[in-house]
């Protein structure tokens, strides 16, 4: 993988923060930005603790099939930080999260503006214009998050008060100025506090450290799109805005599931017929309470819509799990 180091205003650096299991995701990701801006001069970084042999061999095919670089990034693990798991509703969400909060000090010798994305997404047009974006003198541009309100209600609980509330999934970050503001030391200080307790990690220490610091940008520019709420209402079609940019799968539910009903799954196979993981199954490697969540969902869904030998199935699983945790 390559080392490349520019600083051209030209070029749009993009970084993940990932671990094993969302490697592939993240490679369709980068397939699906490259596809729908073939004219964009991109160059990406992937941080991650530890990466197998067979996963660096198919970064190192996607950094050739496409001609665009791929660095590579191994960082520490920070075993002393809060599990972002242990939250409600936060099964699916690793310490990997944490990673974005390394990134601008590491890419600081490469570029003073990085886009940071996680890898829950699809790009599904043109984002040409973001490296002339002009962010005003703030540390990032942002875009409001699908739950903002219930989330600041949350921290007023705490006694914290925002303005408003983003979403972490895509930062367009102004290093120097995040740098400046020592944003790293200060979000790890409110995750790492007892007496916040914060919810949503550093999703919510983002958003108070970051207060009154951040340009607001149309929200096409992360599309929040929860798969559950769509399932539940038996919409299985995308339905997304034209002037979507990125499509942001929050929530528990994921396209690259192999029993996702959803349009969104044929979505992400599109891409990934163009990538290294081309073939590859789709995933069902579920954490335990991963398994519980899914499965209570899906034989629910699956009763709803009388399909009831699929139903039993999943209900069988939900028991066998509630029985494990029980």
């Amino acid at each position: 993988m390559s080392d490349t180091v520019t600083r051209n205003s030209d070029v749009l650096h993009i970084a993940f923060g990932v671990d094993e299991n969302y490697l592939r995701p993240m490679g369709i990701t980068i397939v699906s930005i490259i596809e729908n801006n073939p004219g964009l001069e991109l160059v990406f970084h992937v941080f991650i603790s530890s990466i197998s042999s067979a996963s660096r061999m198919r970064l190192d095919r996607l950094e050739r099939m496409f001609a665009r670089p791929v660095n590579l990034h191994l960082v520490d693990e920070m075993p002393g930080v809060k599990d972002p798991a242990s939250g409600k509703g936060q099964a699916h969400i690793s310490k990997a999260a944490y990673i974005r909060l390394l990134i601008p000090e590491a890419l600081r010798d490469f570029t003073d503006r990085v886009l940071y994305l996680d890898a829950d997404i699809l790009c599904v047009g043109d984002i040409s214009g973001l490296p002339h974006l002009d962010i005003d003198g703030r540390t990032a541009a942002v875009i409001h998050d699908a739950g903002a309100g219930s989330k600041r209600a949350g921290l007023v609980k705490k006694g914290q008060t925002l303005d408003n509330y983003f979403n972490s999934g895509v930062l367009y970050i102004d290093i120097p100025r995040w740098i400046e503001r020592a944003v790293t030391s200060r979000a790890l200080e409110k995750i790492a506090d007892p007496v916040l307790d914060l919810r949503y990690s550093d999703q919510d220490a983002l958003n108070l450290v970051l207060d009154g610091d951040v340009l607001f940008i149309d929200e096409g520019w992360n599309h929040q799109y929860g798969l559950t709420g769509k399932l539940k209402k038996g919409r299985v079609g995308m339905d997304i805005p034209s002037d979507t940019k990125f499509v942001h799968f929050i929530g528990p539910m994921k396209p690259w599931r192999s029993w996702n009903p959803h349009q969104s799954k044929e979505l992400f196979l599109k891409y990934q017929a163009l990538s290294p993981w081309a073939g590859e199954a789709l995933d069902d490697n579920f954490s335990p309470r991963e398994i519980y969540v899914y499965s209570r969902f899906m034989y629910r869904s699956m009763f709803q819509q009388r399909r009831w030998l699929s139903g039993l199935i999943w209900y069988g699983k939900f028991l066998h799990r509630k029985h494990k945790e029980g």
